[in-house]
């Protein structure tokens, strides 16, 4: 699972029927019947944590939910886990020609999105050269000139946040010259591609607590399925013991 992000929570009750269970059964036994109910409850917080986790450009965060169980037959007990995948194990192919990958497990944003983040500044003066499309030029003199693609080596000279080298390539589509105000649009469109020139650094604003929504997703996953954790962990272990005496009954008769 993801690293730096713990929801945590003790299901009332749960503790007095793992101790009826362990006066009944053997501790491997207990660990077993736990593994089973955590694995039912545990997948009805994952459905939710993908039904409120935001799709992104990649979709790499929705693609690395998981959630695993894990037994402890010396104590009889058993812990479930719901998160996304830790990031950078498994394969993966680039995602638009940039540098992002896509793959099951490259959820590296999550605690982004979880926790929020805070303002960044681009203070550094792009030098990096571009390449400038070929055009028409006409004089004051009506000397008309046609200029090949040629590369700029000065450099873009000003501050800069962009797509490009993290999603991969983009077309540019400007307004019309004397619209208000002038901007460039990119194609694809935000998120899946961005571009911003300025003359002064920039700054990028915080991200808030669980993004656009405002909604963190694990937990908003967690408040929102507690209840029906509570009822299937009660449900299932309650059952388990309603065999355990109904057996014991049948027998002593």
């Amino acid at each position: 699972m993801a690293d730096g992000i713990e929801v945590s929570a003790e299901v009332v009750g749960l503790r007095d029927l793992q101790n009826k269970l362990r006066a009944a059964y053997s501790k491997p036994e207990v660990a077993v019947i736990l593994e089973e109910a955590l694995r039912d409850a545990c997948n009805r917080v994952a459905l939710r944590l993908r039904e409120v986790t935001p799709e992104g450009p990649t979709g790499n965060l929705r693609r690395a939910i998981d959630f695993k169980v894990i037994p402890y037959p010396n104590d009889g007990n058993a812990v479930g886990i719901v998160g996304y995948r830790k990031a950078g194990r498994r394969r993966s192919q680039r995602a638009a020609g940039g540098s992002v990958r896509r793959g099951p497990d490259r959820a590296f944003h999550q605690y982004w999105l979880e926790e929020g983040t805070a303002e960044r500044v681009i203070d550094t003066r792009s030098r990096t050269p571009y390449l400038r499309k070929g055009h028409r030029r006409v004089t004051r003199s009506g000397t008309v000139t046609q200029v090949a693609d040629h590369l700029v080596r000065k450099g873009q000279g000003g501050f800069i946040a962009s797509s490009y080298k993290r999603l991969g390539p983009f077309e540019f589509s400007p307004t019309p010259r004397g619209t208000e105000p002038q901007r460039v649009q990119t194609q694809p469109g935000y998120p899946n591609a961005f571009f911003k020139k300025s003359r002064d650094p920039i700054r990028i604003p915080p991200m808030p607590v669980g993004g656009s929504t405002g909604r963190p997703p694990l937990a908003t996953a967690w408040q929102q399925t507690q209840g029906q954790v509570r009822e299937v962990l009660s449900r299932r272990l309650r059952a388990e013991l309603e065999k355990r005496w109904g057996s014991l009954d049948t027998g002593a008769a």
